[in-house]
């Protein structure tokens, strides 16, 4: 836990105690409160001191987790008297922090790479400056007025198959969120906005095999787990039986027994469906490391839930299953008095499956490599007993092949001859010696594939909502994520998204409000760039992928989760969860005048309803459709109660 918050005044006004005093009170769950007094303002730190540096006259409020020891004490004052805002990429730390230059009379905020720790400000020129780690500290200020975002509806409820930007705009007009890996500088002469985190990719030039590359990664993830784990009383992780969450719970165990501390809690959560039950991997873990292992079920009170988040996270829940699922290990956790949840979030996108590899063999035309690698990824997904691939008419083998080549002669159909595309078919046909039926076949069921695509949709919006809210320019992590991105093998748009972002900071809420921090090793800034790092061919690791977890923690997983290839699928709960938010909750926005229908069509709205329920879809084919639900019922119940919040108006 831990949280920060602070207000400088550039019009000579002193801080209103009243403003101060709410602040405190809102946010006092994060910890006792400690305070400094600078010129113009106030800053407040909780759970944590007010760092001061000796060599100039700076102060900063602080909310970090330092991994690394090999920084000056006080880190952020110190290293920023030396080398200013630069210093902020030299730390291995989930923080935010505001740092007061009284010299420069300037305020610099600044946040961890991946937005692990929220942090948001206010800001009126020639006015006024507040920041804070929770939106609803923002908006208790008397000269804050609470207007909802309708461009950031926009975005929240439409449905993409892209990689989004991370944006500093908020739910609420004129509030804003510090984007992750940059600073933010104000002045009285107003304020600016600049990336700090830079990599440098020499640091990897040492490592040539694909060996290098999985011993390191085994000693920055053991340290990013060792570090995020010291000082706390009784650590829990999430253990659902994937690769990623069973990697950090084995090597936190094993840490745990290392130094003879309590065992570490790991929670999976049972829908009771078969198809998003792992227990048999589950199992696997347990036995192995023998941790103290708890099932739990998802909270009960799905529309309870909801209501809990919009109240604890100032916005709409953002996940695709209700919150009644994620709330579940948090309840339990905080019964059991973990102080620390590991989670494996996301670890697929930092420590990418390589899978793009066969892409980049493709477009250099190396048919011999393309179709080793094909049949290295085919042959270890063959059902058990399963005859191996090289025989001709290989029908497993011809339908990835296709679905591979596709993509790129649909794509390259434009920039050449159709004599030149069809003799292009013709040459790859011969060289993975493809029948002409299945070619066929797959042309089919690509054309089928569109046709359905044609009846989709991506929004429920009405044609009002559509004008009023035109696309608008938005301050956002897409130049850092393509600056980072250049010449590597491996999209920082993978790892630094709007999804992944929103997410930490949600689960940093929860945690907040239920007594424990939320931690991600896979996000620890050296593992991070270690995977940017890693040469495709070495994470699709002969057709397994994920090479760097499956080489790098060989001695610590279980055989059965290090041969694993598969996921569970929760788009049957996803399915019931919607039906199931609807049922609870469509007589709240059901009125013809509440607010959800000046964005939303009821005609459109009705027919997601419809094929969400409807028996007849195929449970696959429902996964837009539940997001879309979800997320108009998770928007409508927010909308539902934000007049209601008591925030001043003025």
């Amino acid at each position: 836990m831990g949280g920060i918050a602070g207000i400088i005044r550039f019009d000579g006004q002193a801080v209103a105690e009243t403003d101060r005093l709410n602040i405190v009170n809102l946010l006092k769950h994060r910890g006792e409160v400690t305070t400094q007094v600078v010129d113009s303002g106030v800053l407040m730190a909780f759970g944590g001191a007010i760092q001061e540096s000796s060599a100039a006259p700076t102060y900063a409020a602080v909310d970090a987790d330092v991994f690394e020891n090999a920084t000056a004490e006080p880190p952020f004052t110190t290293n920023y008297a030396q080398t200013g805002p630069a210093s902020f990429n030299e730390l291995n730390a989930d923080f935010a922090v505001a740092l007061w230059d009284s010299q420069r009379q300037a305020l610099i905020c600044a946040r961890d790479i991946l937005g692990v720790k929220p942090l948001y400000y206010v800001h009126q020129p020639n006015r006024f400056f507040a920041f804070a780690s929770e939106i609803k500290a923002l908006l208790i200020l008397q000269e804050v007025s609470v207007r909802p975002n309708e461009h950031k509806f926009r975005e929240f409820l439409t449905w993409v198959t892209a990689y989004v930007p991370y944006s500093a705009e908020t739910f609420y007009e004129t509030i804003y969120s510090i984007l992750p890996g940059h600073y933010l500088q104000v002045d009285s002469q107003g304020l600016r906005v600049n990336s700090y985190w830079r990599i440098d990719f020499n640091h990897f030039n040492s490592l040539n095999r694909p060996e290098d590359y999985s011993s390191l990664f085994n000693t920055y993830f053991t340290n990013a787990i060792d570090r995020r784990i010291d000082g706390k009383k009784l650590v829990g992780s999430h253990l659902s039986g994937g690769l990623d969450s069973s990697s950090v719970s084995a090597v936190a165990q094993s840490l745990l027994a290392k130094h003879q501390r309590p065992p570490l809690h790991t929670f999976n959560i049972d829908t009771g469906l078969a198809s998003t039950d792992e227990s048999e991997y589950v199992r696997a873990l347990v036995d192995k490391w023998h941790p103290q292992h708890h099932t739990v079920n998802p909270v009960a009170d799905v529309l309870e839930s909801i209501l809990r988040i919009n109240s604890i996270f100032d916005r709409p829940d953002q996940f695709i299953i209700p919150s009644s699922f994620h709330l579940s290990v948090s309840l339990k956790a905080q019964q059991i008095g973990c102080d620390i949840l590991l989670t494996g979030h996301d670890g697929d996108s930092v420590i990418a499956t390589g899978f793009d590899w066969l892409d980049t063999l493709l477009d250099t035309s190396d048919w011999v490599a393309l179709e080793e690698a094909s049949r290295q990824y085919i042959d270890l997904r063959r059902p058990s007993g399963a005859i191996a691939s090289g025989l001709a008419n290989d029908p497993q083998f011809e339908k990835y092949v296709l679905s591979l080549l596709g993509s790129s002669l649909k794509n390259r159909l434009g920039e050449q001859s159709l004599t030149h595309f069809l003799g292009s078919l013709y040459k790859q046909k011969q060289i993975f010696n493809l029948s002409s039926a299945n070619i066929i076949s797959y042309c089919a069921g690509r054309i089928r594939q569109k046709l359905a695509s044609r009846s989709q949709f991506d929004n429920a919006f009405n044609e009002d909502f559509k004008q009023r809210t035109a696309r608008r320019t938005t301050v956002s992590t897409e130049p850092l994520t393509t600056a980072l991105t250049q010449g590597q093998p491996v999209p920082a748009k993978q790892i630094l998204n709007t999804t992944n972002v929103i997410c930490n900071e949600q689960l940093n809420h929860i945690g907040a409000y239920y007594g424990h921090s939320y931690s991600f090793p896979f996000f620890d800034k050296n593992v991070v760039e270690l995977g940017l790092a890693t040469p495709l061919s070495i994470c699709f690791d002969n057709g397994r992928g994920r090479g760097l977890i499956r080489n790098g923690l060989e001695t610590l997983l279980p055989s059965a989760i290090l041969s694993r290839f598969t996921k569970a699928n929760f788009v049957e709960y996803s399915t019931l969860s919607a039906q199931q938010l609807y049922i609870a909750t469509h007589e709240q926005f059901s009125s013809p005048g509440h607010p959800i229908w000046g964005v939303i069509n009821p005609a459109i709205f009705a027919k997601i309803v419809s094929l969400v329920f409807s028996p007849k879809m195929p449970i696959y084919r429902k996964t837009r459709y539940n997001w879309l639900l979800s997320r108009i019922i998770y928007l409508a119940l927010w909308m539902g109660t934000v007049p209601k919040q008591g925030y001043p108006k003025n």
